[in-house]
């Protein structure tokens, strides 16, 4: 695998989040149909970039997109 093809998963994932909002790992695998090993590079990535946030409920892993704020110039 490619480190450009999990950036492009990571994009899928990403786009996810954005369109529905906050999902668990086994939500984002039943909508990109990636496995598991594949969705935790991906969200790794994201992470690292800073652009989701995990959260735990009921014993599950749910990713969030961090908010962004529009950057103002002066």
């Amino acid at each position: 695998m490619l480190k450009k093809d999990i950036g492009i998963d990571a994009g899928a994932i990403w786009r996810h989040l954005s369109e529905k909002g906050i999902l668990s790992v086994r939500q984002i695998g039943e909508l990109t149909n990636y496995r598991d090993g594949l969705i935790l590079m991906a969200l790794g990535w994201l992470a690292r970039e800073n652009k989701i946030y995990f959260l735990e409920k009921n014993d599950a892993l749910y990713v969030e997109l961090v908010p962004s704020s529009p950057e103002m110039y002066y």
